[in-house]
């Protein structure tokens, strides 16, 4: 396994393949966590975006932690650890999995309870958290993984993301989280990911949605 991240090529985001569909993912966390971020401040001047909160939480539980990183720690993260045996990057990705959690706990709770001042700061401490774990995975740990998988691994590993995709999120679910994260990016004036071709090439190659010429921004 090579030593030094900084001499290993960035991720291929051209390829189809078990780090760049996670990348491409990234893209639309981003641009959740740049609404979320928006929230944050209306929520901190005491306006609670009830309704967009909700939305962002759904993506946040269901996109984020129940599809993307259910494809980290149950298929990626095995396969490299598999290969090095207690695995530090990973470790530390998992650990960070556990925080986020924390916080979207803290701010479903702060909702429910209409804790605007609350809502906002586990806001931003998610927004913060997520944005730094992304940059990690993507600067470090995606790199060294792009290294260490062949190319008959990484090929079970996208059979294995299809079946996430398919079997336990349910067909259709990929898209419509596409199309609550692009309403909010509308509402705040993020920019979205499905906007970028190469990054919708990524979002669609394994979910088998029917995203159509472009159904997301209609």
């Amino acid at each position: 396994m090579p030593s030094c991240h900084d001499h290993l090529p960035p991720v291929d985001c051209d390829r189809v393949s078990a780090v760049s569909i996670l990348s491409g993912e990234h893209r639309v966390i981003l641009q959740v966590l740049a609404a979320l971020e928006a929230m944050a401040v209306r929520s901190a001047a005491g306006d609670l975006p009830a309704a967009d909160a909700r939305d962002a939480l759904e993506v946040l539980r269901t996109f984020a932690d129940k599809c993307h990183h259910g494809k980290e720690e149950d298929i990626l993260f095995p396969a490299l650890e598999a290969q090095v045996p207690g695995f530090g990057p990973t470790q530390v990705m998992r650990a960070e999995h556990v925080e986020g959690r924390a916080l979207i706990r803290a701010m479903g709770e702060a909702l429910a309870a209409g804790g605007a001042a609350t809502f906002a700061d586990a806001a931003r401490g998610y927004v913060d958290l997520l944005r730094a774990h992304i940059g990690k995975e993507d600067d470090i740990l995606f790199r060294i993984a792009q290294e260490m998988l062949g190319p008959e691994q990484d090929a079970a590993i996208l059979d294995a993301y299809r079946r996430i995709e398919h079997d336990d999120m349910g067909d259709g679910t990929h898209f419509r989280m596409l199309a609550i994260a692009d309403r909010l990016a509308g509402t705040y004036g993020v920019a979205r990911a499905s906007d970028d071709a190469q990054t919708m090439a990524l979002l669609t190659a394994v979910c088998g949605c029917r995203h159509g010429a472009n159904p997301i921004h209609a």
